[in-house]
């Protein structure tokens, strides 16, 4: 079984980012400037009370989710299509609101997974993070749905969870250091880590090509997946 290579996709990180630094810094400077304000009227609903308060934040609470589904989808594709053409792609890829439903439903099943795993003995979220790490990508990419890119996620990830914990580790060594240099750095380390991250999907997509989907894979993805439902 192909064993995942930490490195090489740092490698391939810090390579893609530096061939057009400036795209990846603006990009992320705007999703992050995007994500900011969409926040502002959920703090302003939190100043009122009774009735109109609780409707308030339901209202600033759905928008405010809503656009962070778009900014997470966006910055899906456009991180996709800059690790394998970086020379062609452009701040409008990062608009790319299809399919909304089937992204925002894999996102709350794999973030409810994690969650209970966390609850449970952290180590098995931690798990389940990383099984289910690469469910996005396959929604945007294939338009799966929910289930079917739980499934396929687990399956790609089935032999190298624990190269992508290291790879994991290793990417929030790099973003610590980028916090500490003044927050700015993060605009350099994060464009750096998606794209590690990508890379190695990028990777276990193309080994596990041919390969059937592991019966105790398939099994305790349905098993994660309806107790996150439940």
């Amino acid at each position: 079984m192909y064993q995942l290579s930490v490195k090489e996709c740092l490698s391939t990180g810090w390579r893609t980012f530096t061939s057009r630094p400036w795209l990846f810094i603006v990009a992320g400077a705007l999703l992050f400037a995007i994500s900011a304000i969409a926040d502002i009227p959920r703090a302003v609903s939190k100043g009122h009370e009774g009735a109109e308060g609780v409707a308030l934040w339901i209202i600033t609470f759905l928008i405010s989710s809503i656009v962070s589904f778009l900014v997470s989808m966006g910055k899906t594709a456009f991180y996709l299509k800059s690790h394998d053409a970086a020379e062609s792609a452009k701040l409008a890829d990062l608009w790319h609101p299809k399919p909304f439903l089937k992204y925002a439903i894999v996102t709350i099943l794999s973030g409810l997974a994690t969650f209970i795993g966390l609850i449970l003995l952290i180590v098995p979220g931690i798990i389940v993070g990383i099984m289910f790490g690469f469910s996005q990508y396959l929604v945007i990419e294939k338009h799966l749905s929910p289930m079917e890119a739980l499934r396929e996620s687990a399956r790609l990830t089935h032999g190298n969870r624990w190269n992508l914990f290291l790879l994991g580790l290793a990417l929030l060594g790099i973003n610590i250091l980028g916090f500490c240099a003044l927050f700015v750095g993060l605009l350099v380390t994060l464009p750096i880590s998606t794209i590690a991250v990508i890379h190695a999907y990028r990777l276990l997509s193309s080994t596990a090509a041919s390969e059937p989907v592991p019966a105790s894979v398939s099994a305790s993805t349905d098993a994660v997946s309806e107790a996150a439902v439940e």
